[in-house]
């Protein structure tokens, strides 16, 4: 398939054989860098209709509960969590399919409408420019990231239109975003008349005002060594149903903050790519093909060339690892050094954790891990965990 070219001509891809350079480290990217200006105004309404805390940092507003953080037992037993640092996406008209087909790292094509994917947006040099959440809809190809990285993916797709049939719809005001886990999860969703689908898979449903609304499910994920894995989903509602629905669904789970959330995501292995980590990563080098996130048959779009050739050739030395470091939480971009003080990786998401401290994802050298040296990030020693990569 034709990949429609940019208004814009990009740069050439690396010569074919050559390695994939290692993406650019800020030893000390402060959060406030990291950040872009927004219009909280929605986010601000929603956050307050919830009773929590507005807050902004890298990943976009923030939903902060007042009373003490929560715990695994209590994300294990049945959580909640407003999430407005989660945007939305639309892209509708008749070529919708075949264009999000010719962008994405994911094949949109073979994609199941009862079946979210993850996809990544590349530039010519094969590097991220945003991670997804895709899903079909009747009438719409819905797309979920950050909504502080949002409208500026919106407009790269926009630029790339050219004369297909597609529109590219800014939804984020539109949709609230609430997570939800845990064993009481799915007696929640279901005592609302709303269904709890499998990982990855997405249903239709309509809320108790007549409203329609989408679940998506998510990899389950770990728990520190707990039998049972937490299980997770999303539920997409119209932003003006958010006042009658939230106090039903916090009568029956316990509501967490929108951090302690992503830190489940953290632990789930894929990265959130934010405006700070934006065109950094080759998907490689945080494991976004390990996620289901590339698909390496689908054919052509922007990128393709470097991230097939770093898959067969095996030139990217470079991987996701999980860590935790004691402290606050670095920001995305953060150098990770080794004991000489020699740039090795990059923090690529982190989040506090429930326990103290914060878990990190970091985009470090294979090379540096074999060391087995210490590792630091912001001066501090990281503690390297093993764990399955993927989602």
């Amino acid at each position: 398939m034709t990949v429609p070219a940019p208004t814009a001509p990009a740069p050439p891809p690396p010569a074919t054989g050559a390695a994939v350079a290692a993406p650019p480290v800020n030893a000390s990217a402060p959060l406030a860098n990291a950040t872009v200006a927004l219009d909280d105004e929605v986010p601000r309404a929603a956050v307050a209709a919830c009773g929590a805390a507005f807050a902004l940092d890298a990943y976009g507003p923030q939903a902060l509960r007042p009373e003490a953080p929560g715990t695994l037992d209590d994300l294990a037993d049945g959580a909640l969590a407003l999430l407005p640092d989660h945007g939305v996406l639309a892209l509708t008209g008749d070529d919708r399919v075949r264009f999000l087909h010719s962008m994405s790292t994911n094949d949109v094509e073979r994609q199941p409408s009862g079946q979210a994917r993850w996809h990544g947006l590349c530039t010519a040099k094969g590097r991220l420019v945003a991670t997804l959440l895709g899903w079909r809809e009747p009438d719409a190809l819905m797309l979920m990231l950050p909504r502080v990285h949002a409208e500026t993916v919106r407009k790269r797709l926009a630029m790339y239109v050219l004369r297909a049939k597609v529109r590219v719809e800014q939804r984020s005001d539109a949709c609230a975003v609430l997570g939800l886990a845990g064993a009481r999860a799915a007696a929640a969703l279901g005592a609302l008349g709303l269904p709890a689908p499998g990982p990855l898979e997405v249903a239709g449903a309509t809320l108790p005002d007549g409203a329609a609304a989408t679940v998506v499910g998510l990899p389950p994920i770990e728990l520190d060594g707990r039998p049972s894995p937490l299980l997770r989903s999303l539920l997409v509602v119209p932003a003006a149903s958010l006042a009658a629905l939230w106090p039903a669904l916090a009568a029956r789970l316990r509501p967490l903050g929108s951090d302690l959330w992503r830190w489940t995501e953290v632990r789930g292995r894929v990265v959130r790519v934010v405006p700070a980590t934006s065109e950094t990563f080759v998907p490689q080098m945080i494991d976004f093909d390990l996620a289901g996130g590339v698909s390496f048959d689908k054919g052509c779009y922007p990128g393709q060339e470097v991230v097939a050739r770093a898959h067969y050739l095996g030139k990217v030395k470079r991987h996701l690892q999980l860590a935790h470091v004691e402290g606050g939480e670095p920001a995305p971009a953060t150098g990770i050094l080794d004991a000489s003080g020699q740039a090795v990786g990059a923090v690529a998401m982190a989040a506090p954790a429930p326990g103290g401290g914060a878990d990190l994802l970091i985009e470090v050298q294979d090379a540096a891990l074999a060391a087995a040296q210490p590792l630091r990030v912001d001066g501090r020693p990281l503690a390297l965990e093993a764990s399955a990569a993927g989602a």
